[in-house]
């Protein structure tokens, strides 16, 4: 039973460090700035512009932030930080969550390029980085702190 109940706490420790550092980029002025010079440049002047601005979002868009926060915070426990916690590795995290957080990114840039007009080709790689990066540095935050729990628990 403490192995389900060390699971749950470690997904939801994933979810909260995840929609933390997700959020804090997004908001953050050099992301803001970068965006926007990028969309600017490709002729498309207000990367929001495409989209729906935050103050008219309803329960679907909320809903939908949500299962996407749940689901990639899900990945990360099953993919990345239970096997790293079983094995004892956080090299396993930090492999298995950069890969995920990769793949899981680039699923939406590919697609969206190819069908938005003027989407700057720069925040393809880009993209696909953050989003390694993202899923690295929850899986490795909560590995770390699960793996130390569980040392001192031993000791």
């Amino acid at each position: 039973m403490s192995g389900v109940v060390g699971g749950l706490i470690r997904f939801v420790f994933a979810f909260v460090v995840y929609v933390i550092i997700d959020v804090g980029w997004n908001i953050s002025p050099p992301a803001r700035n970068m965006y926007a010079s990028l969309h600017e440049a490709s002729g498309n002047p207000m990367p929001w512009s495409y989209g729906k601005e935050m103050a008219t979002w309803g329960g679907m868009e909320i809903i939908a932030v949500v299962v996407f926060f749940v689901l990639i915070a899900f990945a990360n426990s099953r993919l990345a930080i239970e096997p790293a916690v079983r094995d004892n590795d956080l090299g396993i995290a930090v492999r298995n969550s950069a890969v995920l957080g990769a793949a899981a990114y680039a699923t939406y840039i590919g697609p969206l390029f190819m069908t938005m007009a003027n989407w700057p080709a720069a925040l393809i790689p880009i993209d696909i980085a953050i989003g390694a990066l993202l899923s690295l540095v929850t899986s490795t935050v909560v590995t770390s702190l699960a793996l130390r729990r569980k040392r001192s628990r031993a000791a």
